[in-house]
């Protein structure tokens, strides 16, 4: 678990996965509307699929984003994977509409970029934007991330 003054960063386990992709809350995790967001439906569906396996996704994966004034889920952040032979890691984040602009995705983002940096093995932080979404191009540029050109039609960002 990451934490913050305004939200905790929780691993999402496969009974969470689970309960996400069922559409139902758990009584320990209340949900903000619109949680949880489509785009985490791979992750969860990896989560639960390697239950049992011996293999954890986990550390560089995916977490739940919890607001601590109220306890709700209202978001998901985290890693596509561990770092690869370069030293990269890839970052994304979402929050429901209702969270959004409230500076919550920053402080996320940021707890998982100082959790990364400070990890044997990684040398470089980035993460994929569409160009369109100028909320968060501006967060990673707020974080310290450099636009690096762009790939399938999304803008690439490095710390």
């Amino acid at each position: 678990m990451l934490s913050s003054a305004r939200v905790r960063l929780d691993p999402i386990d496969p009974r969470q996965a689970r309960a996400m992709l069922a559409g139902t809350p758990e009584p320990d995790l209340p949900w903000a509307e619109g949680f949880p967001l489509p785009s985490v439906r791979g992750a969860l569906e990896r989560i639960v699929a390697g239950e049992g396996t011996g293999f954890s996704l986990q550390p560089f994966f995916a977490y739940v984003i919890v607001r601590r004034a109220d306890g709700r889920a209202v978001g998901d952040a985290g890693f596509h994977g561990p770092p690869g032979e370069s030293g990269e890691v890839e970052i994304g984040y979402a929050l429901v509409p209702a969270a959004r602009g409230t500076g919550l995705a920053s402080e996320a983002t940021g707890l998982l970029v100082d959790w990364a940096r400070a990890q044997p093995g990684v040398r470089r932080v980035v993460a994929r934007v569409d160009p369109a979404n100028v909320p968060s191009r501006r967060l990673l540029e707020r974080l310290g991330f450099e636009r690096d050109g762009e790939t399938g039609g999304l803008e690439r960002f490095v710390l």
